[in-house]
């Protein structure tokens, strides 16, 4: 029997909403029906708190609905007929006394089909803050695809400024409020990198103020680390500004080798020392070999152990070869989310050729047995309601509503060292 309860996948809307959503002093406008705006509102204030309270009536503003984010134009079926605009002149006239330094108008599907001249309506201010209109972002399109547009626009309308590369600076690409332990996954990277002299002048869509966007120019180069959603916004710079791009050939640095290779490939294009980065990977892998060799000795784990995977191409990637190639698990099914073309799926369909496990890609997720999952909270729920045994680690949204108080991240050594406490822990539960 086919099972139903596969994740949706989020589309163009949700990843234009989520990169300008990732600014901070930034307020998004959703032109479209009150129910497109809930999801987005809770998720966005859930992974990136701008507010203490949580109680709905601290936002019972008109446009709000109890929300703290993202604002809505509740359009109907009136809108859909005499058009928008006298609403979104409404809320631009509230927002204009707030103090955000970008405001961004995003059309939902429907919106986009009324044909109001949103832009125009946007024009003509000239109190200092930065606004645009996206009118379109796509039908049913990729997130990654509306993600990097919208970030694109963001650029276009603040206009960084041109200034010389400062030496030994760059910007990481392609990380968003949207992936789990995102904030502490750009500090990961920060570290490693200031480890081997570098700087990070910005990450866009990951939490940056205006005025830090507005800087980078400033760096010598743009480090790629999901080229899913980093690639368009690199190109976009590299002919703007000039600042070359670098694609990590490992993917994003999750696990060790790939860590490994992130600080070493930065540190080549930048003529630094990898040296220090390097030492402070080698030191969490000692740490992890000393309790592997522990538990592999008692319980014979996690070499032989399955695993399935449901990410993006890169990070699939990466987290196969770190989990065969280092842990000698065996892939049971992995499936990568639809995007735009990363150049990862190429290299993961070559690599499972070259261990005989090409069958993977092609295997349910949820029908293929397993006894670790990697993946979001709902596809990690689909796998228990289908009644199989076994543990999931979530490493994408959405989650199944565990609280992070410590800090955690996936990505660097410190990412290499909890996904591993995670695999032991769960594997002698599920196989014990």
């Amino acid at each position: 029997m086919s099972l139903c309860t596969e994740n949706i996948a989020p589309d163009s809307l949700t990843g234009a909403i989520f990169a300008v959503e990732g600014v901070k002093d930034v307020c998004v406008v959703l032109n479209g029906p009150t129910g497109c705006k809930f999801y987005h509102s809770a998720i966005s204030d859930s992974q990136y708190i701008r507010s203490l309270s949580f109680h709905p009536s601290e936002y019972s503003e008109r446009f709000h609905f109890g929300q703290a984010r993202i604002p809505s134009t509740f359009l109907d079926a009136h809108d859909y007929v005499f058009g928008s605009r006298e609403k979104v002149s409404e809320i631009l006239r509230v927002l204009a006394q707030k103090d955000y330094k970008l405001i961004a108008v995003i059309n939902s599907p429907g919106a986009a089909l009324i044909g109001d001249d949103v832009e125009h309506l946007l024009a003509g201010k000239n109190d200092g803050v930065a606004r645009f209109a996206l009118e379109s972002t796509g039908y049913s399109g990729y997130f990654g695809t509306g993600y990097q547009n919208a970030l694109i626009k963001v650029f276009d309308a603040i206009e960084p400024a041109r200034r010389k590369p400062r030496k030994n600076a760059v910007n990481l690409l392609g990380l968003s409020i949207y992936q789990k332990h995102f904030e502490n996954n750009r500090r990961a990277l920060e570290d490693l990198l200031k480890d081997c002299g570098a700087e990070v002048i910005a990450a866009p869509g990951a939490g940056d103020d205006v005025e830090t966007l507005k800087r980078i120019a400033e760096a010598a180069l743009n480090v790629v680390v999901y080229p899913e959603y980093g690639r368009k916004i690199a190109e976009k710079l590299e002919s703007d500004y000039g600042t070359p791009t670098l694609i990590l050939d490992e993917g994003p640095p999750i696990g060790f080798d790939a860590s490994e290779a992130f600080v070493r490939q930065v540190a080549r294009f930048l003529g630094l020392d990898p040296k220090n980065a390097e030492d402070r990977i080698g030191r969490a892998r000692a740490r992890a070999y000393l309790t592997l060799a522990r538990y592999s000795s008692l319980l014979g784990l996690p070499k032989g152990a399955l695993f399935s995977i449901k990410a993006e191409a890169s990070l699939a990637c990466a987290l196969t070869q770190w989990l065969c190639g280092y842990l000698g698990m065996i892939p049971a099914a992995i499936s990568t989310l639809p995007d735009a073309e990363s150049g990862f799926t190429e290299k993961l369909e070559t690599w499972l050729d070259g261990i005989h496990c090409r069958d993977a890609l092609q295997n349910p997720i949820l029908e293929t047995p397993t006894h670790i999952v990697f993946a979001d909270g709902n596809t990690i729920s689909g796998l228990k309601l289908s009644g199989q045994k076994c543990c999931g680690v979530e490493i994408a949204l959405p989650t199944l509503g565990y609280l992070d108080v410590t800090e955690k991240t996936l990505l660097g050594e410190r990412g290499a060292l909890l996904l591993l406490e995670q695999i032991l822990n769960g594997l002698r539960f599920v196989l014990n």
